[in-house]
């Protein structure tokens, strides 16, 4: 019975907008990672399990320190170059371009970084398993 009214509520979930001018970024400074990054929440809460929907921003020329996400997550390059690399050194040739419209799965357990060329703007959907 639960099944069904988790459901319908689905079904009759009103449309929401979100327009970028009614965004309010919230800083990630602190806790190890400089000035320069920012992100919003579009769906869900920190504290859900899966089914959020971040939107980040980083400054040109920031870069995200070294660390592993822990979830997998579907980035969406929306504005920018995200740029991530896989050696801890920053050495150029293990790292991946990503320019506007790509799409990138995963960065669940692989330790990496994350730089922006250009004032960068990304989506990250972390899905429920199934």
């Amino acid at each position: 019975m639960s099944f069904i009214f988790a459901l319908l509520a689905m079904v009759l979930a009103p449309t929401t907008y979100t327009l970028p001018q009614s965004l309010h970024w919230i800083s990630d400074a602190g806790h190890g990672v400089p000035v320069g990054a920012y992100h919003v929440m579009l769906r869900g809460k920190d504290s859900d399990a899966c089914g959020q929907v971040y939107r980040r921003k980083f400054a040109d020329g920031f870069t995200y320190p070294w660390h592993v996400n822990g979830v997998y997550g579907i980035y969406t390059v929306i504005q920018g170059t995200l740029v991530i690399g896989f050696d801890k050194n920053h050495n150029k040739a293990a790292e991946k371009v990503l320019p506007t419209g790509a799409v990138m799965q995963g960065l669940t357990s692989e330790p990496h970084y994350g730089r922006a060329i250009g004032e960068t703007i990304f989506d990250v959907y972390v899905p429920c398993k199934k």
